[in-house]
């Protein structure tokens, strides 16, 4: 792409080399890091600036919100390009798990062991223990290893894997409208959507009613997945420019005081971001890898190291040592496994593709005959 971006198609821009959305999710990442640093290391006088700014929400949880629309977006076109609900399955497995694992296993078996203050062997006889790895793969989160960090601030070994089960379920959901004929109903989907951003507003008393509307962290979740999933399924329809870039903003200016300024600030802040994605300067930026995962999973547990051995240090040393560390791990991760599994999945897709042709083929020919 050469020159000033003046109006472009979002079909276009989510196309991968017109884009530079991986850098938004590793700075998602890193304003996790920045927004948790203010509770795993608490310091007086110290105040996350964005919350201090906007008051209505804090820069992790932003970041949470900035994730999941981009996932809406990214596996939403995805999903419609493909066609094919088993290959959108093998994906997500391969993206997802491998790493997780990794980190689960990790941290309970070689961070527990080394940081514990139980005894090795009253460790590792721990039932809690195994049942951390087990329920963090299967998406029920277990925060706590028996003896780890009891004397930091938060005790949590993990405590950003909460999202990860939320991200599934929107997955599974995004599936269930697929293979119901939804998402290729652009009316029909766009009441879906309109419903889903109503439903915080309503005290989520229409669709998700396990979840509560007065944590505002989790209830928008949905919301921001969702607007993902709408600009997908519009995106020949939807134009980005400069003017959308500002016009955004100015509506934000104007409802800035209303009930609902939180939907105009997300809503600005998702359409900037696809916006600077696409200038000229941000697609030089674009790097050769995706460490976003990574640098989010392993981010919490380094922090809690940190506040472990240097809590006098304060907010802003976890903040820097941390961002640092978790970028080492993401591309540690990346290019040990998060990369290799990729490719992986794509390979096992094909192969799977393969041998369903070869079956029907065998079962016509011998229907033929």
């Amino acid at each position: 792409m050469n020159g000033i971006l003046i109006t472009m198609k979002l079909s276009e821009i989510i196309k991968k080399g017109n884009n530079n959305l991986d850098i938004f999710r590793l700075i998602a990442a890193l304003m996790v890091i920045y927004g948790h640093a203010y509770a795993i290391s608490p310091q007086e006088g110290k105040e996350d600036v964005l919350l201090h700014i906007i008051g209505f929400d804090y820069s992790g949880s932003l970041a949470v919100k900035i994730f999941f629309f981009l996932s809406g977006l990214v596996v939403t076109n995805s999903l419609m390009a493909n066609q094919n609900v088993v290959k959108f399955f093998i994906s997500r497995l391969f993206r997802i798990w491998p790493a997780l694992i990794v980190t689960v296993v990790f941290s309970s078996l070689v961070l527990g062991p080394l940081l514990t203050e139980l005894s090795f062997l009253d460790y590792l006889s721990s039932r809690e223990v195994y049942s951390y790895i087990y329920k963090n793969i299967f998406m029920d989160i277990q925060y706590s290893l028996p003896g780890v960090f009891v004397d930091n601030k938060r005790d949590a070994v993990n405590g950003s894997l909460w999202t990860i089960p939320y991200e599934v379920s929107a997955y599974l959901i995004l599936v269930a409208a697929f293979m119901l004929g939804v998402l290729k109903r652009k009316i029909f989907a766009s009441i879906l959507f309109l419903i889903i951003v109503a439903e915080p507003l309503f005290g989520n008393k229409i669709l998700f009613t396990w979840i509560s509307a007065d944590n505002r962290e989790i209830s928008m979740l949905a919301p921001c997945f969702a607007f993902g999933a709408i600009l997908a399924i519009w995106k020949d329809e939807i134009f980005i420019d400069r003017y959308s870039f500002l016009g955004v903003w100015i509506l934000f200016y104007f409802f800035r005081t209303s009930e609902f300024s939180f939907y105009f600030f997300y809503f600005s802040i998702f359409i900037s971001m696809l916006y600077i994605s696409t200038t000229p300067f941000f697609i030089r930026l674009k790097p050769p890898f995706d460490i976003s995962y990574g640098v989010y999973l392993w981010a919490w547990p380094i922090q809690q190291v940190i506040a472990r051995s240097f809590d006098y240090k304060g907010v802003l040393f976890n903040q820097l040592s941390s961002s640092i560390l978790a970028i080492i791990m993401g591309l540690i991760s990346w290019y040990v496994i998060e990369k290799k599994c990729i490719k992986a999945g794509v390979n096992f897709s094909v192969w799977l593709s393969d041998r369903w042709s070869n079956l029907r083929s065998n079962v016509a020919v011998k229907s033929d005959s």
